[in-house]
């Protein structure tokens, strides 16, 4: 079977046009290479679709079947495009997003509604979950992941670094005494997203890392906040969580003088960008539309 679609493009050219230069023209293509599409055109098939003349050409019976179905072609390809083009400037359908229960009110949720505001052909469909849905098998466009990604076949794009804060409240403090140092939280009551975490911080004396060992475990940072708020014990939390307990004294910071490495923020989805443009188009919205950790509105 004969596979060519630029070559039926060319014959339908010539044939509306009722020459090779007139179908040269409109094409944009010297006469030389109309006329070597319609040869390799005719080859192919095994037909003479066209008879030549010094002045016209003439389509033979095989010709004006063959122009018709090429017609079509075109028609339907020129459809096509100008739907893509549609799409792009009107972009419609419908995304299937992932991410976090604490991040979907507090940061991204702000942002999707602009989004739908600015785009209301798009339909979104969030689902919030702590597990790390599979994109393909869920049925999902793009999810919202946290910390550091192993290596895959996603297209990753960085939305934002989230500061993080060991923090305490003040009774359990007074209660259990001020760790004096990263050894130190060895002796405290550690609340967690895991039994057990690794985290790393810089301090006076340069990167240091500390695996915390969890008392008390909860897979979501609100709930952890939560809990290091009832005195439960010391936690990693956050940064656009702790704003507002740290500011209305409900905790503290421990160990300030030790940073903990901030956390990653990614957008993933499956494909090249330009194959998904709706995803393409949501992680470039979002990546421009969420405000960094230092620009955030006080609580």
């Amino acid at each position: 079977m004969y596979r060519n679609l630029n070559h039926l493009a060319t014959f339908a050219a010539v044939a509306e046009a009722g020459s090779f230069a007139g179908a040269a023209r409109r094409l944009g293509l010297p006469a030389s290479t109309v006329s070597e599409h319609i040869a390799a055109l005719e080859a192919g098939l095994g037909l003479q679709l066209v008879a030549r003349t010094t002045r016209r050409c003439r389509l033979t019976d095989a010709g004006r079947t063959v122009a018709q179905g090429a017609a079509k072609l075109v028609a339907a390809a020129e459809d096509a495009l100008a739907r893509a083009d549609n799409l792009r400037d009107r972009p419609e359908g419908t995304l299937r997003v992932s991410l976090p229960f604490a991040f979907a009110a507090d940061l991204i949720g702000p942002a999707v509604a602009r989004f739908g505001d600015q785009y209301p052909g798009i339909r979104i469909d969030l689902r919030v979950s702590n597990d790390r849905d599979d994109l393909i098998a869920d049925g999902l466009d793009l999810a919202i992941r946290v910390g550091r990604l192993p290596d895959s076949t996603l297209t990753r794009r960085s939305l934002w670094s989230e500061p993080r804060d060991l923090v305490a409240a003040r009774g359990y403090l007074e209660a259990e005494g001020w760790p004096t140092g990263l050894d130190d939280l060895a002796r405290h009551r550690i609340v967690g997203y895991r039994s057990e975490q690794t985290v790393t911080c810089t301090g006076p004396d340069g990167p240091a890392s500390v695996t915390l060992r969890a008392a008390l475990s909860a897979n979501e940072p609100k709930t952890v906040l939560a809990l290091v708020e009832s005195g439960a014990g010391i936690g990693v939390v956050p940064r656009f969580l702790t704003r507002a307990s740290l500011g209305q004294g409900r905790i503290e910071i421990v160990l300030p003088e030790s940073r903990i490495a901030p956390m990653e923020i990614s957008i993933v989805y499956h494909g090249r960008a330009e194959r998904k443009p709706l995803a393409d188009l949501f992680a470039t919205f979002l990546q421009t539309q969420l405000p960094r950790p230092d620009m955030r509105p006080p609580q």
